[in-house]
């Protein structure tokens, strides 16, 4: 893991913090609360010892995991808490995030959402992500298949900081 990427820092009112294998059962039932399917703890295990994974609140109320690759970066998801969402914590993992991966040469930062996912695509929208495709049949619902849309983001190398 890039050294700018290893250590906590604050992100306004919250601290973002590191996640570790040792938050794996945390971040896999936050997980199951958010969001169905949801991904079990050895996922996490496997998500924390090779990917960036961010997250904030004590108990974790909200995190994301960051796939890193040469100059480019995805966003594998970003989870809140049901009794937390619609007060700003995916918003200030991710303002406070891009900074610090475009401190290690992350140039461009992909993602992609469910179509239906309105409060999620507006987000990313009002945080410069901007649509490219859409890939139909993408996720598997107990009431069928939905598009995933896909979103990227080119970041400014000299905003290292914020």
């Amino acid at each position: 893991m890039p050294a700018g990427l290893t250590r906590n820092f604050p992100a306004g009112k919250a601290l973002l913090r590191r996640l570790e294998p040792p938050h794996a059962d945390e971040m896999a039932a936050l997980h199951e609360r958010a969001i169905s399917p949801a991904w079990p703890t050895q996922d996490m295990i496997e998500h924390c010892r090779r990917d960036f994974c961010i997250g904030t609140g004590e108990p974790l109320t909200a995190f994301a995991i960051f796939r890193l690759g040469a100059d480019q970066a995805e966003i594998l998801t970003v989870v809140t808490d049901p009794e937390h969402r619609q007060k700003g914590l995916a918003r200030q993992i991710l303002y406070q995030t891009e900074p610090r991966l475009a401190g290690v040469g992350i140039e461009i930062i992909f993602l992609e959402v469910a179509e239906d996912n309105n409060p999620a695509i507006a987000l990313y929208h009002s945080l410069g992500y901007e649509p490219f495709g859409r890939r139909p049949a993408y996720y598997r619902r107990p009431e069928g298949r939905i598009a995933a849309l896909t979103f990227r983001k080119k970041l400014d190398a000299g905003a290292t900081s914020r």
